[in-house]
């Protein structure tokens, strides 16, 4: 009992220094939005001061789940492990920029877009990968009998994929841009146009961003919250292993403009794993949305943007300026860019037809002794331990949407 009561007390104490580290990595950033990027180094000694002791916390609470025998435990097991991911995918990234922007700034800020892409894949790909394998390695895997795809079937469900991407995108886009909005009372119509064109995927090499982007993330997320969690997670059923592998996934998104359709194809892609074993069709499924969005859509956006900059930097109309071989130029764009547009709108419509058509397919199949579907809802929902990770994912939204509205109140008064 007094045990119990103890990893409790850690889990809660992890929470309120996510709670903190949320809090000051906001203000940390709401201070360099208005008073500049220089002001940035100095939050984080009062960031580390709360991550080093978040980082013991967490490790010591892994001592304590090492067990997985119920469902309870395992979710505690599993969420400890995963915040000790997080803690390095949040501030490990954030301590090594800091680093560079104090002693190479130049360098950093010249290539600002390409070092945090490779910076950013490093920690999802390398690091993550080894925190979470060896974290992971004494719980219980289970294996999962290997089956194959046809041709049709990978087709088919590559469309239902872009069908629940467009669901996805119409319930999370609609509040996304209600929170990004604040941003734009704080900048002019320049400055505005210069972040659109600094924008990590707008912005950046089409090579780096296939890579960081399109390949690397699919590979390697895959792995992270399908095999890795799948496998230690399907014992207990199929439903609370794609319940957790898509409510993890959509959260570690970190903002509502993904967390929607990446909860929606992370269920489809646990499913497909479940069904088949085989994570490399579920890594094909996931690069082939991701290189669609970070190179055909990103670039054609990107060629449109630097060639209507002349009337986007002032929004004012300019009799000298030749409007006639500006609109000759980007035609062809416009024309280019709204086929591509049609083409993956048509995808979306049929693939989530399909899905409706076939979504008796789709049924999981229950194990002897296996809790129910409430239960199992119930018991994700009011696990500490599994608040610590929710916390972890909640500071990603926070850190997301918080700083440019707490700079739109800071720079009226």
């Amino acid at each position: 009992m007094e045990d119990n009561a103890f990893r409790k007390g850690l889990s809660v104490t992890a929470i309120i220094l996510i709670v903190l580290s949320a809090a000051l990595l906001s203000l940390n950033a709401t201070n360099t939005i208005v008073f500049g990027e220089h002001t940035a180094f100095y939050g984080f000694f009062f960031i580390a001061a709360v991550a080093i002791p978040l980082l013991a916390v967490l490790i010591v609470l892994t001592r304590y789940y090492n067990r997985t025998d119920t469902v309870e435990e395992m979710m505690a097991a599993i969420a400890v492990r995963y915040s000790i991911f997080g803690w390095f995918f949040v501030f490990l990234i954030k301590f090594i920029s800091g680093i560079l922007d104090l002693f190479f700034a130049d360098f950093y800020n010249t290539y600002y877009t390409t070092i945090y892409l490779c910076l950013n894949s490093f920690n999802v790909c390398v690091v993550g990968t080894l925190v979470l394998a060896i974290g992971l390695r004494k719980l219980p895997k289970m294996k999962i009998e290997k089956r194959n795809l046809k041709f049709g079937q990978i087709l088919l469900l590559i469309m239902m994929m872009y069908g629940l991407t467009q669901v996805g995108s119409l319930m999370g886009m609609p509040i996304h841009l209600a929170l990004t909005s604040f941003s734009s009372l704080t900048t002019n119509a320049e400055e505005s146009i210069s972040n659109l064109k600094s924008n990590l995927i707008i912005g950046s090499d089409i090579y780096i961003r296939v890579i960081t982007i399109g390949i690397l993330p699919a590979i390697f997320e895959e792995l992270l919250f399908r095999k890795f969690l799948i496998d230690r997670t399907i014992r207990h059923g199929e439903f609370v292993s794609c319940a957790m592998s898509g409510i993890m996934f959509g959260l570690w998104h970190g903002n509502f403009q993904q967390f929607f359709f990446a909860f929606f194809i992370g269920v489809m892609f646990a499913f497909v794993y479940i069904r088949t074993g085989k994570i490399i069709y579920t890594m094909i499924f996931h690069a082939s949305l991701n290189v669609v969005t970070s190179t055909v859509t990103a670039e054609l956006l990107a060629k449109l943007i630097d060639k209507m900059g002349p009337i986007l930097k002032t929004g004012d109309i300019d009799p000298n300026f030749d409007y006639d071989a500006l609109l000759a130029s980007i035609l062809p764009l416009l024309l280019i860019l709204l086929v591509w547009i049609i083409v993956l709108a048509g995808m979306q419509i049929a693939g989530f037809v399909l899905l409706i058509v076939k979504r008796k397919k789709f049924k999981l199949v229950a194990r002897e002794g296996e809790l129910g579907r409430k239960e199992i809802l119930r018991k994700l929902t009011h696990n500490v331990t599994m608040w610590v990770f929710f916390a972890f994912a909640l500071l990603l939204f926070v850190y997301t949407y918080l700083p440019d509205i707490l700079a739109v109140f800071i720079s009226r008064r």
